[in-house]
């Protein structure tokens, strides 16, 4: 199983800059390489203080030239907002700049107003992704573009980057898309959110619908969660984690409207109906101890099986010291525990 940290980079708050989220970031790969994460993951999101990061190989190329070993991946980049044919170049440098540790996650896309901010079709997003897929596998295993489609034609294009497919991630995709990865072995990335394990296995058994309909016949689909975690003793510390992880669930279900609540960049905290109470999020979500945040995610390894761990701290406003704490004993005190009840599930299969 691969253990990553996720980083939305996202405006926490009025006060915090694109500065220093930036920097808090790069700290956080470099610690996150340091300590024994296998992977780590960079946002795409456009126009609102969700993300300050409008493409996710800006950073796998920063990151490649202040780590050692870790994986750098795209979480992900939205193709239909991307002209494939130069997003097959740039992937192709990202991965020669990180010396082949790059993990390739791929989207549709869903947030309206980016696409309507780039004058691109919304409703057309699944069936152009087919033929964007379609590109980049035939970029990136031959060197070589030549494709006439429904969405994209190129003529015959040589590529100068050295032929070679990175693992591929599939994020908010459903029917014949699921239905690829699971002919292709691709590794669906789905946000458990602030759901419980059993709270997210109806998301799970949906998926796994569309990877059987594939051809798909192992035991588990190759699954990634992306999960939401603050590891902290202090009180006031989890309380602030709580309040943030609520306020980005608000985000989140904003951003699915055609105009999210902003003023300028800046997203508004717009409660919804039947949102989880601090509490609830206390107890329930991985926010706290070392033993509390393992229990809860061996729980999940136990009930879900997932191949993959996206571990996102990032979401708490907290000072920079703080996070980097909390990314500290995630990946010391958290990960080798988790490995061994990931070997354990394993066994026991």
């Amino acid at each position: 199983m691969e253990l990553a940290l996720f980083n939305l980079m996202s405006l926490n708050h009025d006060q915090e800059t694109p500065e220093q989220v930036f920097a808090m970031t790069a700290a956080a790969v470099q610690l996150a390489d340091e300590i024994g994460f296998d992977a780590t993951w960079f946002a795409e999101h456009h126009f609102t203080s969700a993300s300050i990061c409008p493409n996710p190989l800006l950073m796998v190329t920063h990151c490649a030239a202040i780590t050692k070993r870790i994986r750098l991946g795209t979480g992900v980049v939205v193709l239909p907002l991307h002209n494939p044919l130069r997003a097959v170049q740039e992937i192709g440098f990202a991965q020669l700049a990180c010396g082949g540790r790059l993990n390739l996650g791929i989207a549709t896309g869903h947030q309206f107003h980016e696409f309507n901010s780039y004058g691109i079709d919304h409703a057309s997003r699944s069936d152009a992704m087919h033929e964007e897929w379609d590109i980049l596998v035939q970029g990136l295993t031959t060197g070589r573009v030549n494709h006439q489609g429904k969405h994209y034609s190129y003529p015959d294009s040589p590529i100068c980057i050295a032929p070679g497919l990175p693992p591929i991630y599939l994020a908010g995709a459903a029917g014949s898309l699921l239905e690829r990865a699971g002919r292709t072995g691709a590794t669906l990335l789905v946000s458990q959110g602030v759901r419980t394990a059993e709270m997210a296995l109806p998301l799970k058994a949906k998926a796994e619908e569309g990877y059987r309909a594939g051809g798909f016949t192992g035991r588990d689909i190759p699954l990634g969660l992306q999960r939401y975690i603050f590891v902290t003793d202090d009180p006031s510390e989890q309380r602030r984690a709580a309040e943030g992880l609520l306020k980005l669930a608000r985000t989140t279900l904003s951003l699915r409207v055609p105009v999210p609540p902003r003023d300028g960049v800046r997203m508004h905290s717009v409660p919804f109906e039947g949102e989880p109470s601090i509490d609830w999020l206390l107890e329930n979500t991985p926010i706290g101890s070392v033993e509390k945040v393992t229990r809860i995610l061996s729980h999940d390894v136990k009930v879900l099986r997932p191949s993959h761990i996206s571990m996102y701290c990032g979401f708490s406003g907290l000072p920079q010291a703080q996070v980097l704490a909390a990314v500290e004993r995630l990946g010391r005190d958290v990960l080798p525990a988790l490995r061994r009840s990931a070997e354990q599930e394993a066994l026991a299969a």
